[in-house]
Formats: structure tokens, C-alpha cells, sequence
């Protein structure tokens, strides 16, 4: 496998053209969905800190197959019952998984594997929170603004 040193600050990825692009499609995907909107923070509403994850993906042989830039929030500065009410993870068990899979052996059922880019982003908020704008990507028209977000985002709490 392919050793690929992982950028540790945000401008270490900056000056590397393939997190510089896997950012900039991070965040037009994150803006085709309507994640956030671009708003005045309301007096007395603390703003929610975000940051960049980086992966590499490889093919199976070892290759590069992406490099991924992921934004996230910084959750653990959510504070409950102003930025959140409850939290909820959807996740599979282990016994569903592994009776599907034994399904899918004895009645010769085709499995296939994929990745959903963004799946992750579908669910709408109740509540009000707000982001900081993402480092580089604020410009004249964001000035003094913060994402007011709509949609989930990894690392909140309702996450």
C-alpha cells in the first residue's frame, strides 16, 4: 500500500493540489445540498467551531484511489438544551448484518459495496445552530457572517 502523509493543519493541505480539490468538492457538495445558509449571528448564540479530517482511500492492489477532505464540527462544544435537545444514532446490529449477509450466501443473492458521497447529510435540524464559516473559504459578501445550518453535519451532537 501507498504511504501517503496525511496534511496536520489546514494550510499543510492548502498547498497540496489534491486536498485543495477534495476541500473545494467537499464543499460544493455540503453547498448543493443546502447544508447551511449564510446568516447574522443572533445575539446571545455561540457559534460552533469546525475543522477539516483527511483520509486517503485505496484500491484494493494498494493504489490512491481519492483523497477525502471531510468538514466537520467540533460537537463536544454543543451545549445541551441550547444547541441540542437529544441525541440519536440510526446504526445497524451486528446480528441484521450478519443475517443478511447468511441470507444473501444461502439464497445466492448478489451483494454489492458502495460509497454514497455525503449520505451522511439528509437529515434536517430542529434546531438552531451555527457554525463558524470554514477556514479559506470565507469571502466579501460572508464578512461578519457565521452557516446557520440546515442540515446535519458530522460531529454534532444530533449526529
Amino acid at each position: 500500500m501507498s504511504s501517503v502523509s496525511l496534511p496536520t493543519t489546514f494550510q499543510d493541505a492548502l498547498s497540496i493540489p489534491e486536498w485543495k480539490h477534495a476541500m473545494i468538492e467537499e464543499m460544493r457538495a455540503l453547498s448543493k445540498s443546502g447544508t447551511w445558509e449564510l446568516v447574522e449571528l443572533p445575539r446571545g448564540k455561540n457559534p460552533v467551531e469546525c475543522k477539516w479530517v483527511y483520509k486517503v482511500k485505496h484500491n484494493a492492489n494498494g493504489s490512491i484511489e481519492q483523497y477525502k477532505a471531510r468538514l466537520v464540527v467540533k460537537g463536544f462544544t454543543q451545549t445541551y438544551e441550547v444547541d441540542y435537545q437529544e441525541t440519536f444514532a440510526p446504526v445497524a446490529k451486528m446480528n441484521s448484518v450478519r443475517i443478511l449477509l447468511f441470507l444473501a450466501a444461502n439464497l445466492d443473492w448478489s451483494l454489492h459495496q458502495f460509497d454514497v458521497k455525503n449520505a451522511f447529510f439528509r437529515g434536517e435540524l430542529a434546531e438552531e445552530v451555527y457554525m463558524d464559516i470554514p477556514p479559506d473559504f470565507a469571502d466579501a459578501k460572508s464578512n461578519g457572517k457565521v452557516c446557520r445550518l440546515r442540515k446535519s453535519l458530522y460531529g454534532l451532537k444530533q449526529s
